[in-house]
């Protein structure tokens, strides 16, 4: 499952930067980390993302901005 803002259901159609997907940090109890499985740019394995996961501020920032600028 996917939260967003209210109000706002989420598009599955925004692509992620290579870049962008390659610096994703996520925090737990244990410290931050990045998406594993990630070749080239390319999430190559969905492993990583499963489960509940709390996308560290700047990653979410970034995100916020992507998601906004795809919708314009």
């Amino acid at each position: 499952m996917l939260l967003g803002p209210p109000g706002a259901p989420p598009a599955f159609d925004t692509v992620v930067p290579p870049d962008l997907l390659e610096r994703l940090t996520f925090t737990s109890r244990r410290g931050e980390r990045t998406l594993k499985y990630v070749e080239e740019g390319r999430l190559m394995r969905s492993v990583s993302v499963q489960g509940i996961h709390r996308l560290a501020a700047g990653s979410a920032a970034e995100l916020r901005e992507l998601v906004l600028d795809s919708g314009r």
